[in-house]
């Protein structure tokens, strides 16, 4: 990374660290031969990985993240929040409950900033056994049969709130170590970063400044999409496993400038430009907008929110992406929630269709049952329809530095289910399962397939992690 760089993400870091208060085109039919989905690598040993110019480190995201989900003092059964330091000047915080955090530093508890962060590890069972050890295309936990430190996570954070009048600052910066890093890669700054590892390694996924006057924030830096429902963080995602939508069809990350606006009760607006999808450095001159609107029933049973990217990806400038993000959710009864979201996005000139544009698809519904406080059930559902085979083809390129296969552009709709549950023992603990099944409906004539050492077209899994946050 530039010297500038380094630089501008110091600048940002020292800031956080003491800010105070205050159109369905397919391939030809002459082109409707036997394909292939996979060929292997490292099967000779040597690091057959693609490089992609047009973004290293592409897959998928929700709203940022805050980090590890945080109890109310009413969820935790507490007589104050958990997030309350007891004494800022002994060093140490508290919840007084079920919860354990981080002894804070003294320095940084006086300046309102908080440190944490989670582990999580998890085995992902295939019963097919392919020889490659990989799930296919199933991304995070792609490893069949094998142990994954997933995330071993970090945050320091100073939140930026006004209470709607005057002003503040405030910031984050986020660190991920684990087989998960690869799927956050950042053109010009983790791309060449842990290039001698093959699954693990670290990065960065997350460094801004928030800037606050009454009901406005201004966040500039590195900072997690808007766009979609799951999200990198484990804590907050029910399922350990991601769809297909959010790694292929959505970015991660974005480096710019995010304008944030409480509009009502009900209505914020969130409106930026960044330097496109998964850049920390941009690959041409033009920048990209990002905005997301969100609208909140006054009961908050409902809440309904629209995101739009739109932008050139590749090098010359010529090629425009955009993407659409509708995400619905209702609290159907106290214990019953539904979540749908509908993803449409399509790119000129798409990398792997020549000069031909290229569209996607995602339909996603999710059910969550709370049996008790302290276990609950999911259902996922997922259509992500790749039409062109554009998106899942680049899963070298989307998932950062080598997970062993290459994809061929194969235009296909893919679909899975998982059937989850979810235990919570106390405040620092989430042990996660799930049943997954995957399948694909190749759209051209097809040899073989994607899953079991590209010799399915479908494949079972079952999943399990464990997340201690602290």
């Amino acid at each position: 990374m530039k010297a500038t760089n380094w630089v501008i993400a110091a600048g940002l870091f020292g800031v956080v660290l003491w800010g105070r208060a205050a159109a369905d085109e397919h391939l030809a039919p002459g082109l409707r031969q036997p394909r292939s989905f996979y060929q292997t690598a490292f099967e000779d040993g040597r690091d057959l990985s693609l490089s992609s110019e047009e973004e290293a480190g592409e897959s998928p995201s929700d709203q940022p993240a805050p980090g590890a989900a945080r109890p109310s003092s009413e969820e935790a059964g507490c007589s104050e929040a958990c997030d309350t330091c007891d004494d800022p000047s002994c060093g140490q915080c508290s919840c007084g409950c079920d919860r354990w955090r981080l002894p804070q530093p003294c320095f940084l508890a006086r300046r309102g900033i908080s440190v944490g962060g989670w582990l999580d590890q998890g085995i992902t069972f295939n019963p097919d056994d392919p020889g490659n050890r990989f799930n296919g295309p199933v991304t995070f936990n792609d490893r069949s049969n094998e142990y994954q430190l997933n995330q071993l996570y970090l945050y320091a954070e100073r939140a930026a709130d006004t209470g709607g009048y005057g002003w503040d600052v405030g910031g984050r910066v986020d660190l991920i170590y684990g087989t998960d890093h690869r799927f956050t890669v950042a053109r010009g700054l983790e791309d060449d970063w842990n290039l001698s590892e093959r699954f693990y390694g670290a990065g960065l996924p997350q460094l801004y400044l928030d800037l606050a006057y009454n009901d406005l924030t201004v966040r500039v830096g590195h900072f997690y999409t808007i766009m979609g429902y799951e999200v990198v963080t484990a804590p907050d995602n029910f399922f350990y496993s991601h769809t297909y939508t959010h790694q292929y069809g959505e970015p991660f990350t974005h480096t710019g400038v995010l304008f944030m606006y409480d509009l009502s009760r009900s209505w914020s607006l969130k409106a930026g430009f960044d330097r496109g999808w998964n850049n920390w450095e941009d690959n041409n001159d033009d920048l990209g907008f990002l905005g997301r609107l969100d609208w909140t029933s006054w009961d908050e049973r409902t809440t309904l929110g629209l995101g739009l990217t739109t932008g050139d990806e590749d090098p010359a400038g010529l090629s425009n992406r955009t993407l659409f993000s509708l995400v619905f959710t209702r609290v159907l009864t106290d214990r019953l929630q539904y979540v749908f979201q509908l993803d449409t996005a399509w790119e000129q000139n798409a990398a792997g269709a020549g000069t031909q544009d290229a569209e996607w698809y995602g339909i996603l519904n999710y059910l969550f049952y709370e049996l008790n406080p302290r276990w609950s059930v999911g259902l996922r559902y997922e259509w992500f329809a790749d039409d062109d085979g554009v998106r899942v083809a680049d899963v070298n390129a989307a998932g950062g530095p080598p997970r062993g296969i290459l994809l061929n552009g194969v235009p296909s709709h893919w679909q899975e289910i998982a059937l989850g549950v979810r235990w919570t023992p106390n405040g620092n603990v989430i042990v996660r399962s799930e049943l997954r099944w995957d399948w694909v409906d190749p759209l051209v004539a097809v040899s073989d397939g994607p899953f079991d050492d590209h010799g399915q077209l479908d494949q079972f899994l079952w999943g399990t992690d464990l997340i201690v946050t602290f």
